[in-house]
């Protein structure tokens, strides 16, 4: 007997609305999929492929603005379904644990497991739990759980009782792949999540937003800042500088043909904080008429030196590209109407009063035709609203009336990724991906002023700034 619930007669007249919009919302979107890549000549989707698909690496391929919006409107609908219809128990419960799931497919990533099994005579066909427990002396009574918690996760598939294969989506993790870079690229993630509750509610810096006081500090049991920490532990240096560079490349085709670059009037370009200088590379690359500096902390230079020597030295010796030591603290050395500024990944890692003080040092340094190009995840009020990405729907007032659509304004579920980093930057630093209203006012106190956004085919946006007249 059924306790506790109160259930309503089913009759012809009863209303599903919420299920059947959705439902229609999904069935335009993955029509729409389906078509924008048969017009692209793209292969089938299929997780029993053996090969990676065109769309599983952004860094290499970029897709029509029409498929990469089927896209995002399709997992939006997908995560809007799953939250209707799941209960709320089994969906905490799904929250709690899926720290596993990120552990479980580490554990074959490090082991190289994944390698292993890509090179299978019939990789297809799958390898037993208890083969490759003896082959890298594990246990496979450990194995078997976990192969099946990637399994369920999506990264391999179970052929047959205890024995696995990789999937498509889990090629992208053997070396050699960025994947692989990404996943082993946070040292002491679960730590930093896992003294985040207490942090905020209990510590006594649970009011403080200084990026000395966080989880962050917490966790590792340090006095120092992160970066500061960085400098002095080596060992997390290079999964740290390979995460972000990663990140950075699964934009750059999308920056690059997605910011109107004809229309900057500066011949030159300061990525400031550019790493390795992949981006503005592939803008010279785009656009031959500019020349390009890359700025970055004095460690980071002698490798980016040494990268561009190698790769582009006709450019570093005409002077088209230069690479330089610079502090985002100190004063911008290149001043006036030659140069505008690209800050990529730089401005979520700090707080209001550190990314003002960035932001500020630039601008003192613009002319009247510079811009600062700034470049990051633009986060979204959720509000019931049409899903858009066009800079009037993010600055629309709160008040005012919404028509009531199936997908939030800020694509639900497909914002995940944007919300989570945003709560990863605050435990880290105290930082936080930003709205397009925080911008404005965090850039209006600095004596500058948005002249627009641009959409990216990627989780960020370009805010285009200038010096308020």
């Amino acid at each position: 007997m059924i306790t506790g619930c109160c259930f309503l007669p089913a009759t012809s007249t009863m209303s599903h609305a919420e299920l059947d919009r959705l439902q229609a919302c999904l069935n335009f979107a993955l029509d729409t999929l389906r078509k924008e890549m048969d017009n692209s000549q793209l292969p089938p989707l299929s997780q029993y492929s053996s090969v990676e698909h065109p769309l599983d690496d952004p860094t290499t391929y970029l897709p029509s603005t029409a498929l990469f919006d089927a896209r995002r409107l399709s997992l939006a609908c997908l995560g809007e379904l799953k939250n209707l219809v799941q209960s709320p128990l089994d969906k905490r419960m799904d929250e709690k644990y899926s720290a596993y799931g990120a552990a479980s497919i580490d554990i074959l990533i490090k082991t190289s497991i994944i390698d292993y099994m890509s090179h299978l005579s019939n990789p297809s066909e799958g390898i037993p739990a208890a083969e490759l427990a003896s082959t890298f002396g594990l246990d496979s009574q450990k194995l078997v759980p976990i192969l099946r918690c990637c399994a369920a996760n999506g990264w391999v598939r179970e052929t047959r009782d205890s024995s696995f294969a990789l999937n498509r989506c889990s090629r992208s993790f053997i070396t050699g792949h960025r994947g692989r870079r990404l996943n082993l690229s946070t040292p002491g993630f679960m730590s930093v999540a896992g003294v985040m509750p207490s942090w905020v509610t209990e510590s006594d810096w649970k009011l403080s937003r200084s990026p000395a006081q966080t989880g962050f500090q917490i966790a590792f049991k340090t006095p120092l800042q992160r970066f500061s920490w960085v400098m002095q532990n080596p060992q997390a240096l290079i999964p740290l500088a390979d995460h972000l560079q990663v990140l950075g490349d699964m934009s750059t085709p999308s920056i690059v043909a997605d910011y109107p670059w004809e229309q900057l009037e500066t011949p030159i370009i300061v990525d400031c904080g550019g790493g390795e200088g992949g981006l503005v590379t592939a803008i010279l690359d785009a656009h031959p008429s500019f020349r390009a500096i890359v700025q970055d902390t004095e460690n980071v230079v002698a490798l980016t030196s040494s990268i561009m020597k190698e790769c582009r030295p006709r450019d570093i010796e005409s002077g088209t590209l230069n690479v330089e030591t610079h502090d985002l603290f100190q004063s911008q050395p290149r001043i006036g109407n030659e140069y505008s500024f690209i800050l990529r990944h730089i401005l979520h890692d700090w707080p209001d009063k550190e990314a003002a003080a960035i932001l500020g040092n630039i601008a003192r340094a613009l002319g009247p035709k510079s811009k600062i190009l700034i470049v990051e995840m633009v986060a979204v009020p959720n509000v019931d609203s049409t899903a858009t990405t066009s800079a009037k729907s993010f600055l629309l007032d709160s008040n005012d009336k919404r028509l009531d659509y199936y997908v939030p304004s800020h694509f639900a579920s497909a914002s995940k990724l944007v919300n989570a980093f945003s709560v990863h930057m605050l435990t880290l630093m105290n930082g936080c991906e930003r709205s397009l209203r925080e911008w404005e006012s965090l850039l209006n106190g600095c004596g500058l002023r948005i002249t627009n956004v641009y959409p990216l085919r990627a989780h960020t946006s370009v805010i285009e700034c200038a010096l308020d007249a």
